[in-house]
């Protein structure tokens, strides 16, 4: 289902007219008790697309470097589905790292079980690996309060890979909108028993795509583009297409 989008004046008035926003600690239990039913069931689960752009991510930088464990930063990993992912696909050891809001944290400490690390700012996540392999952001700069100073900051860490994915494609002016879906709809498999449906919203940042890729010019070549169904928004009756992108360091 593509995502439709109100348009509002500026981030504050998106952001005013959100309530919680995504710092809702229902959206963080939801997302952390669907995470724990799909590690469960991870071997006989039907994958989906954003499973699939961190396999691929993750083997070509796997394939490339040989420092062992391989060190991950993801950015806006929720209580981490893209590790398990990872994990269930490859034998070679990881490092992982999620970097995510103060409320999604909190869920995301309680599942981890010592298999991932959780952090709430990039700069803390990256001291903590001490070298970082892969970036991976996976739909999430879209909904920072400032996602150019946000992508800035991770490009600053130089990895030698660098995974943008569900990312919107947008050649017009930047602008800011608010996105409404059901409780239900975030994440994969069913709710908590305990938590009801309800309609939530989150303000989303649309940039100019050149604006955006002309970030990677001095420092990273593209290696691969991909289509992203999962990461298409309408506004106005107008469908922005999303794309995966993987970036290596020249």
């Amino acid at each position: 289902m593509v995502a439709e989008l109100r348009i509002y004046p500026d981030y504050q008035a998106a952001r005013a007219a959100c309530g919680q926003g995504y710092d809702d600690a229902d959206i963080a239990k939801v997302i952390a008790f669907k995470t724990a039913y799909f590690a469960a069931k991870i071997q006989k689960s039907l994958w989906p697309e954003h499973a699939a752009n961190t396999i691929f991510a993750v083997g070509i930088a796997a394939g490339d470097l040989s420092a062992r464990p391989l060190h991950v930063l993801d950015f806006g990993g929720g209580c981490g589905f893209h590790y398990l992912a990872a994990k269930a696909a490859f034998k070679t050891s990881l490092r992982w790292a999620v970097v995510e809001t103060r409320a999604m944290a909190k869920q995301a400490r309680a599942t981890a079980k010592g298999r991932f690390e959780i952090y709430e700012d990039i700069k803390t996540a990256a001291a903590a690996l001490g070298r970082v392999d892969l970036i991976h952001a996976s739909s999430a700069i879209q909904y920072v309060p400032d996602p150019l100073a946000t992508l800035d900051a991770l490009i600053a860490l130089r990895a030698p890979y660098m995974m943008l994915a569900r990312f919107p494609v947008w050649s017009k002016d930047p602008f800011v909108g608010v996105q409404e879906s059901s409780l239900k709809d975030n994440g994969i498999g069913p709710m908590p028993p305990e938590i009801a449906d309800r309609p939530i919203r989150y303000p989303i940042t649309i940039k100019n795509i050149n604006v955006v890729m002309s970030r990677f010019e001095r420092d990273y070549e593209m290696i691969v583009s991909l289509p992203s169904p999962s990461g298409e928004y309408k506004v106005d009756g107008n469908i922005i297409g999303g794309v995966t992108f993987i970036f290596r360091a020249k």
